[in-house]
């Protein structure tokens, strides 16, 4: 006790010397003004001996005599309120932890400082009020309120308090869609990409990041037919905005939905914007699917300008090719093969469908005079699938060789060059069946 008073009289000692502060705002009424400072002096005392119910009485008498004081007050009141929280239970609880967000709306009621008090009043609100219920809504609409106020400046913890009051606010009967849910998972992710920008820890980003996913999943399942049903209808309504594109292409690649037109539209909308070898590749796959040849290589040729990789070109060619075979234009179709071999020699399947043109060729190309000759083109067709190690192929294409009384009556041998015509123009040597 002794230690308790020779502490009060320090400080209110020391406080004396603060009325020419700046800063504080003691009373004119010098009876009141020596109360203030023994209330001020003994509250601060118990709270730095952590004896927090002790605080409570003198700094609530503050709190209700001089509430323009000083903001020490409310920033150590919070500390006391806080901790009384901690240590209380039921209805007693609740209005302590009331009172915490109350310090500070009244912090900002007397001393202004809008922007760094929401910005702790929404950390702290979230701390006492996580687990009430009853204070949903008013707990999402103060972390709303200080990210839209605040953005990059806010406290990185807010964007996950905020992306949690939502999902909490939502599930328990909340005034809140799947739509808002997305948006505003969208907006604290930009608010994150901008204090990355501004030099903040790239591990302190990531993990708020990898707590607002969980949170995210947890309040909205994404799949095709929110895509289909929500996303892209406001998408169109919208205008096609890129930042709406991204997210359909975003939620789809995530849930595997890439096989609707939603994603296919959204997709072509990113790739304008910023082309990419990965989605390029990926639109035309899905066009080529649908049957759309042309969208289909219009897509397949911008994907080869965005790579490097010649694996992933020689990708890109044999899918040109078999385009271009289906099209009906043998010559373009081998001539991407070959380019898919100068990309990638091991890619020998390119020789394989170089040699299914060929076999396919037998009619267009046969001349009705020379049997041998017009059935030298199953030889070329043959010497392809030899390159391309596909022996169940070369089988069938020798099945279509000349016979021995063929050579014979055409007066060949085996061995001799002969020349294939038409859109193929290769030698090779005749061979027999049998």
């Amino acid at each position: 006790m002794k230690r308790i008073l020779l502490t009060l009289a320090f400080l209110i000692g020391a406080q004396a010397v603060m009325l020419g502060q700046d800063g504080w705002n003691w009373p004119e009424d010098p009876d009141k003004k020596n109360k203030a400072m023994e209330k001020n002096a003994l509250y601060s005392d118990m709270l730095t001996a952590e004896k927090y119910e002790a605080a409570k009485a003198p700094l609530d008498w503050l709190l209700k005599e001089t509430p323009d004081l000083n903001p020490s007050i409310y920033i150590q009141g919070v500390k006391v309120y806080e901790n009384l929280a901690e240590t209380t239970t039921g209805q007693r609880q609740k209005n302590i932890q009331d009172s915490v967000v109350l310090l500070y709306d009244l912090r900002m009621k007397y001393f202004n400082d809008v922007e760094n008090v929401t910005n702790r009043k929404a950390n702290d609100a979230y701390n006492v009020w996580k687990d009430r219920k009853d204070k949903y809504e008013e707990l999402y609409k103060i972390e709303k309120e200080a990210i839209e106020m605040l953005g990059a400046k806010s406290f990185s913890s807010n964007t996950i308090y905020y992306m949690d009051a939502a999902r909490r606010y939502k599930l328990t009967g909340g005034d809140l869609t799947d739509l808002d849910i997305i948006a505003i998972y969208d907006q604290v992710q930009d608010i994150l990409d901008q204090m990355l920008a501004d030099g903040e820890s790239a591990q302190k980003i990531q993990k708020a990041r990898d707590y607002i996913e969980k949170l995210f999943n947890a309040s909205v399942t994404i799949d095709c037919n929110i895509i289909d049903t929500k996303l892209y209808p406001k998408f169109v309504e919208d205008g096609k905005q890129l930042e709406d594109a991204e997210r359909i292409v975003k939620f789809a690649l995530a849930g595997g939905c890439t096989s609707s037109d939603s994603f296919i539209d959204a997709a072509k909308i990113v790739q304008a914007n910023t082309p990419e070898f990965g989605l390029s590749r990926m639109i035309a796959l899905k066009s080529k699917a649908s049957g759309d040849m042309e969208e289909a290589e219009k897509y397949f040729q911008e994907a080869l300008k965005y790579s490097e990789d010649n694996i992933k070109k020689a990708d890109v060619y044999l899918e040109l090719s078999d385009l271009a075979s289906k099209s009906g234009n043998k010559s373009k179709a081998r001539s991407y093969a070959y380019d898919a071999l100068d990309a990638d020699p091991s890619r020998k399947e390119a020789y394989t469908l170089i040699g299914d043109l060929y076999l396919k060729s037998f009619t267009d190309c046969k001349g009705g005079q020379d049997v041998v000759k017009d059935r030298a083109v199953y030889i070329a067709a043959y010497k392809m699938y030899q390159l391309g190690g596909d022996a169940n192929r070369m089988n069938v294409a020798k099945e279509q060789f000349p016979s021995k009384e063929d050579i014979f009556n055409y007066n060949y041998s085996v061995g001799q060059e002969v020349s294939v015509g038409c859109w193929i123009g290769e030698t090779v040597q005749v061979q027999t069946r049998d």
